[in-house]
């Protein structure tokens, strides 16, 4: 015979481990008495690395005016730097120059995904910082670029030499270096884009799924249009006589 149903009995709630506050996870390490100077320095660093990500923590260190540095091992853009031509070059701080490159950037491509920069996503600053990084590593690599022998967009690569002297004894030409981080980071771009949908194409392509192309935005429409007032038109015929016109021998 069948069982007859029983009544269904609560089972005992396990309870689960409360999970840990954050701030307990990482030591605080001791910095000492700090001048309301030097806590507001800390604090501002601290907000931009929270909110502009990779971009402020990749952020050049000036190093200063350089004097009898060799122009290879020289800053990115000792070649335009008008702090280092009147030698006035804020060794030890940030780069005026990176610094106005990275807020503008990070508020251009803000607007870009019609977002707030000051009230971002998670996902939104993630991909706006790493953008803001490629657009950094992009001036920096046409700076030196723009500059002596590596305007040839070429470097010598040493094959041998003599470990005596140092002497170079077999070497050629190759593609600069940054000529080909710059092939990379456009690519890196690119791919970016696309995967927000931000180019021209993939921005049509959302637009014409959500309807919200205007009669004159797709050229399909444009076409089909324009032949449908062909049809409309009404062209009366007309009737001429022709004449056979000899030809000349």
């Amino acid at each position: 015979m069948p069982e007859e149903p029983r009544d269904l009995v609560p089972s005992e709630q396990l309870e689960l481990p409360q999970a840990p506050d954050l701030e307990s996870l990482l030591p605080i390490a001791p910095v000492g008495d700090l001048t309301t100077a030097e806590t507001g320095r800390l604090q501002q660093f601290q907000t931009a690395l929270v909110q502009l990500g990779q971009a402020a923590g990749g952020a050049l260190v000036c190093p200063g005016n350089q004097i009898g540095v060799p122009d290879e091992r020289r800053c990115p853009y000792a070649a335009k730097c008008e702090l280092l031509k009147v030698l006035k070059a804020p060794q030890g701080e940030l780069c005026p120059i990176e610094r106005e490159v990275i807020l503008a950037r990070f508020h251009g491509w803000s607007k870009m995904i019609e977002a707030d920069p000051k009230n971002l996503r998670e996902d939104q600053r993630a991909v706006i910082s790493e953008l803001v990084w490629i657009d950094v590593q992009e001036q920096r690599c046409t700076n030196i670029l723009s500059r002596g022998e590596a305007a040839l967009l070429t470097q010598i690569s040493v094959k041998d030499s003599n470990p005596e002297t140092g002497e170079w004894i077999s070497w050629e030409r190759i593609v600069h270096s940054n000529t080909v981080l710059l092939e990379s980071l456009h690519t890196r771009r690119r791919m970016i884009m696309k995967e927000w949908m931000l180019t021209p194409e993939q921005r049509f392509k959302a637009a014409k799924a959500m309807g919200k192309l205007g009669s004159g935005d797709d050229i399909g429409k444009k076409l089909s249009a324009r032949a449908d007032k062909l049809r409309d038109l009404d062209v009366d015929t007309i009737d001429a006589e022709y004449i056979d016109v000899p030809t000349r021998k």
